[in-house]
């Protein structure tokens, strides 16, 4: 498999793009809830108005494929997990800042680097345990605290580049989905008394995001084409 590079190692692949996104954001044309509507102004989502800036500059019709994530690896070199965590972010944001989002995502990810699965990693340890907005936080019930606990510490192994046996994950996740199917069977769902941790979980969310992505720096290109 390809290893997959930031925007192609091209910097005016990322200038390009963040061009488009930047008049998407002066027109008004960035929305929830749909992939592409064309009524004169293409209005859509993060991914509508992403994969429409690309066919922009592919020269393709404004509604080719706005709804594929599976576009965002092949021509901009992200992973398909960033995609799709660019679009949840983005329908969970307030409106305010949901705006802007598309572009502040593109500015943070950096040109020519193969984003590690420890970003990735990073980013899920801190929905599970993270300080203030870890779903740890959301319950009061130790066993379901210690259950997160262990999975987040399979995350911090792997952060710190383990490779963690599939038996340890199977054996964690099983004891997640047990948990789950407990808790959600509770009624009144009392454990949600916490649920003031979780004000302002996406904007929190969007925020670890574009710190880990930008703590990778800009990478060096190699220069006509050579590695040295």
């Amino acid at each position: 498999m390809t290893e997959l590079i930031t925007y192609l190692g091209d910097e005016n692949l990322k200038r390009d793009f963040l061009m488009e996104l930047g008049k998407h954001e002066a027109a008004d044309a960035i929305m929830k809830g749909t992939y592409g509507r064309l009524n004169g102004v293409f209005r859509g989502c993060a991914i509508g108005c992403a994969l429409n800036s690309l066919n922009t500059l592919h020269g393709k019709p404004p509604l080719h494929q706005t709804d594929n994530h599976a576009r965002m690896p092949i021509e901009l070199g992200w992973p398909l997990w960033l995609a799709y965590a660019d679009d949840t972010i983005f329908e969970n944001l307030p409106d305010d800042l949901s705006k802007t989002w598309p572009r502040r995502l593109a500015e943070a990810v950096p040109v020519g680097v193969a984003v590690p699965d420890t970003v990735l990693a990073s980013l899920l340890r801190w929905m599970l345990i993270g300080d203030r907005h870890g779903v740890v936080h959301a319950t009061n019930d130790h066993e379901v605290k210690d259950i997160v606990r262990t999975m987040g510490a399979l995350f911090d192994r792997a952060i710190a580049g383990e490779v963690v046996p599939d038996v340890e994950w199977d054996e964690a996740a099983r004891d997640a989905r047990a948990a789950w199917a407990a808790w959600a069977a509770r009624a009144a769902w009392a454990a949600w008394a916490a649920r003031a941790a979780w004000d302002g979980f996406y904007p929190a969310l969007s925020v670890e995001l574009l710190r880990l992505l930008a703590a990778l720096g800009p990478a060096i290109l190699p220069v006509d084409g050579n590695e040295g």
